[in-house]
């Protein structure tokens, strides 16, 4: 069996608590090394959790690392992910990169100045049911599609607080709605959107096959959420239900793309797709702004 992959986590928050750092710490592609965090009793106790050094300074937690997981606020990563890129390892970044078009574009210039590896937490694109959507996809001719991401998350919880009340589902999953078009139907190349980004935004999607597709989302709904992105086509149609997830083989698949990134393979999850969908979220902010002005 090939050795491990030793990661280091930054950020000791909900998301870091609850997936990032069980799922690595899990292996056997990975395993947890160390934690930072801003907050010292936070980064000790998530440290415990897996029995690994808890570390007051980032560059103690690279010296004790292969690659780095980020869990942070949109604003903060972008620095701790440049400054791993330069220390030579590789990353698990979270959706979005950050919290504007710059400091995604200040990710991705990282990476390709120093040439290492990066997954994006897109988390549908470790989903084994995306496989079997995408290829539906392909016997069907495709005309068109419509998606949503739903959930009551904003309503409380772990999740309702921060930058996620700020800026909306938009900045929040609006990157896991976009890709998951994109999975069905190509590169978006225009989108239209109305509504409240605080509360629920409608787009319009226009995408390079010439396919158009239709996009909801919000995170202050009542009730079951949903994730899911049907396409139609001249020869039947493809569904993709994301409450549809085997979270064993969802786990495998992410420390196995992890592990593949960290040796220089390119996984669909990657930093480019992510600032592409970075630049879309921003149009489509500017123009629910716009809307709201109006």
């Amino acid at each position: 069996m090939a050795t491990p992959l030793n990661v280091g986590l930054i950020g000791a928050g909900p998301w870091a608590r609850t997936v990032t750092g069980p799922v690595l710490a899990a292996g056997p592609q990975t395993c947890v090394t160390g934690v930072w965090s801003r907050t010292d009793a936070h980064a000790t106790e998530l440290a415990a959790q897996f029995d690994v050094p808890a570390f007051e300074d980032v560059d103690e937690l690279f010296g004790n690392c292969d690659a780095v997981a980020i869990a942070v606020v949109p604003s903060a990563q972008p620095r701790f992910a440049a400054r791993a890129a330069r220390a030579g390892k590789a990353l698990l970044l979270e959706k979005p990169l950050a919290d504007d078009v710059a400091g995604a574009e200040m990710i991705a210039d990282a990476l390709r100045a120093t040439g290492v590896g990066a997954l994006v937490m897109l988390s549908s694109r470790f989903n084994p049911a995306l496989d079997d959507f995408m290829a539906g996809v392909e016997d069907i001719e495709p005309l068109g599609g419509r998606g949503c991401f739903i959930s009551g998350a904003f309503l409380g919880g772990a999740f309702a607080n921060g930058w996620r009340l700020e800026r909306g589902a938009v900045l929040d999953v609006g990157p896991h709605l976009l890709d998951l078009l994109e999975a069905g139907l190509g590169e978006i190349v225009d989108v239209r959107a109305s509504g409240d980004a605080l509360g629920w935004s409608s787009l319009v999607c226009t995408h390079a096959s010439g396919a158009t597709s239709t996009g909801s989302l919000s995170c202050t709904v009542a009730g079951d959420g949903r994730t899911e992105v049907e396409v139609f086509g001249r020869r039947g149609t493809a569904r993709f239900d994301g409450r549809t997830v085997d979270y064993r083989a969802w786990a495998n698949r992410l420390r196995d793309a992890f592990a593949l990134v960290a040796r220089g393979e390119v996984h669909p999850a990657n930093v480019e797709r992510a600032l592409r969908l970075q630049h879309l979220i921003a149009r489509i902010e500017s123009q629910l702004a716009a809307n709201t002005v109006a």
